[in-house]
């Protein structure tokens, strides 16, 4: 384990929601039949053994970017907040969705001191959990909307594509 922080990974400033219907051609992610989501969230999350696996799964490949356990690490808390905003847009009329910094929960969390195992297994747990919740959508429910503290609007289905982008990209980031 390491016990010195190492140097911040740049943030990415860039508007990642274009995924959400463009899909995305640096990793391939094409959005999804949202019938298809939960069921894909569970087979992605497998997909994280072979990385989190590696014997140097904690090496980054370079000073500022993020090694895999950081990627999966990252991963597994993104479903846990698909799951919160999910559960919130079906139980709220439009909630304000909280502000969520991935680059400051990162070195609050110490996801480089994190432990591969427990990480496969939370992320594997969260994606589970992201799809009972999925799999109890249904009709006008998809179109449920949140709203992001810039006043950028998500539903149900656009929330769990643009996650599901975040997993998938993830997993080319970490060389899957």
């Amino acid at each position: 384990m390491t016990t010195q922080p190492p140097p911040p990974v740049p943030g990415d400033d860039r508007d990642w929601t274009f995924v959400i219907t463009e899909g995305c051609a640096e990793c391939g992610f094409r959005p999804l039949d949202r019938e298809d989501l939960a069921d894909w969230f569970a087979a992605q999350s497998n997909r994280w053994r072979d990385v989190l696996t590696r014997p140097a799964v904690g090496e980054r490949p370079s000073a500022q970017v993020w090694s895999p356990l950081e990627y999966g690490r990252h991963v597994q808390d993104m479903l846990a907040v698909l799951a919160e905003r999910i559960e919130a847009m079906l139980g709220l009329d439009r909630p304000m969705l909280a502000d969520w910094d991935g680059d400051a929960k990162a070195v609050e969390l110490e996801y480089w001191n994190a432990d591969p195992m427990q990480t496969l297994s939370e992320l594997q747990g969260s994606a589970v959990h992201a799809g009972r919740i999925l799999r109890r959508v249904s009709g006008e429910d998809w179109e449920r909307a949140g709203l992001r503290s810039d006043g950028m609007s998500f539903t149900v289905t656009t929330m769990s594509q643009y996650i599901a982008h975040e997993m998938q990209h993830h997993l080319h980031d970490a060389g899957a």
